[in-house]
């Protein structure tokens, strides 16, 4: 019997490796032309139709009156929505007129608008204030004179005088509940100044209650030797109002502003108290519209007597000191008061040595 050969001997022989293809460079893009056939031919290429088509089509300008008239008015509109008007785009003039017209609690309300209105305010506050004062308040501003800044006195040897402890603890002495001490070291504390510093002080302690007295309520009393801290803080509040309106002329025509507002509400106060006698200023609607003080040029009650106190201020209708009512017109104190006490009160406490022998 044959002998069987090794299975493995049965097997298919291996066929050879297949090698990949080995595909050709490819070639350059050919343009239509190259690859197009007609009916069956093959055409050569035309190296002058090889060329990349570029479109150069434009559009037509179109000139008429319609299409300008029609392209401005929509640049007009782009103008007005990117850039829109303000009171800064306005003349200096026209602007300058209509601020006069306006109150001093607007040029406030203003120059918290943006940056540039309270750049505008900051730089031309004064001079509108000013002027706003000429116009709306002219008769409170001559009652209520402000105090002379120490820094505003030009000659240096009474300013150096009137810096001096001799003449600034002369005004710490006389304290009141609702009117905040003098700055002595900031303000001049002759008599002249002195007053005034009060009469500010209590402009603003007197519009702080005016609710209080709309509302028939009763304003805190402060015992004999009391200070309680509800009252160091109004204080203190009054006094940087008080010199701000020393400082500032805006300022200054707030307060008066207030001030005015403070005199209306207590006349129609005092008018409808049946057990108020006395004479009263003659305060019409109109008067209240315009927001002038040309009412209190008329004849009234005069200021005699001042308050010391708070319980003072329920009876208080119209507060104009310094001004006495002769001949058919109110006149008042002058401002040249202030040269003359200061001039007193330095030859009073600084004596020239020579000065006094000459004269004893």
């Amino acid at each position: 019997m044959p002998r069987v050969a090794d299975r493995k001997s049965w097997r298919k022989p291996a066929a050879p490796p297949v090698e990949a293809p080995q595909t050709p460079p490819e070639a350059a893009p050919r343009s239509h032309y190259h690859t197009s056939q007609h009916h069956g031919h093959h055409h050569d290429p035309d190296p002058a139709l090889d060329v990349e088509l570029v479109d150069h089509t434009e559009r037509l300008p179109l000139r008429s009156k319609r299409t300008r008239r029609l392209e401005e008015k929509l640049a007009r509109k782009k103008r007005t929505a990117t850039t829109p008007l303000c009171l800064e785009d306005m003349p200096f003039e026209i602007l300058d007129a209509i601020l006069l017209c306006c109150q001093p609690r607007d040029l406030f309300a203003m120059s918290r608008v943006s940056k540039g209105y309270r750049d505008f305010i900051k730089q031309e506050g004064s001079r509108i204030a000013k002027s706003i004062i000429e116009r709306r308040y002219p008769c409170l501003a001559a009652c209520f004179l402000r105090p002379v800044l120490l820094e505003n006195i030009q000659d240096l040897g009474v300013r150096r005088h009137m810096g001096h402890p001799k003449v600034t603890s002369r005004a710490k002495g006389h304290m009141f509940h609702h009117i905040p001490t003098i700055r002595g070291e900031l303000v001049c504390s002759c008599p002249t100044c002195y007053h005034r510093w009060n009469a500010l002080g209590l402009l603003v302690d007197f519009a702080h209650w005016q609710d209080f007295l709309d509302k028939g309520e009763a304003i805190p009393r402060i015992a004999f030797g009391r200070r309680p801290m509800w009252n160091k803080v109004l204080l203190n509040r009054n006094m940087q109002v008080v010199l701000k309106g020393i400082r500032d002329p805006l300022w200054y025509a707030r307060i008066l502003e207030k001030h005015l507002e403070s005199t209306t509400r207590a006349i129609r106060r005092q008018v409808l108290n049946k057990s108020n006698k006395r004479q009263h200023y003659r305060l019409t609607d109109q008067d209240l519209q315009e927001g002038t003080d040309h009412f209190l040029e008329a004849e009234g009650p005069p200021t005699i007597d001042y308050p010391f106190h708070r319980d003072s201020y329920y009876m208080l209708e119209a507060y104009l000191p310094n001004r006495s009512w002769i001949d058919g017109k109110w006149l008042y104190l002058p401002a040249s008061l202030h040269e003359r006490d200061v001039a007193g009160l330095i030859n009073s406490l600084f004596p020239v040595p020579g000065e006094e022998e000459a004269e004893g």
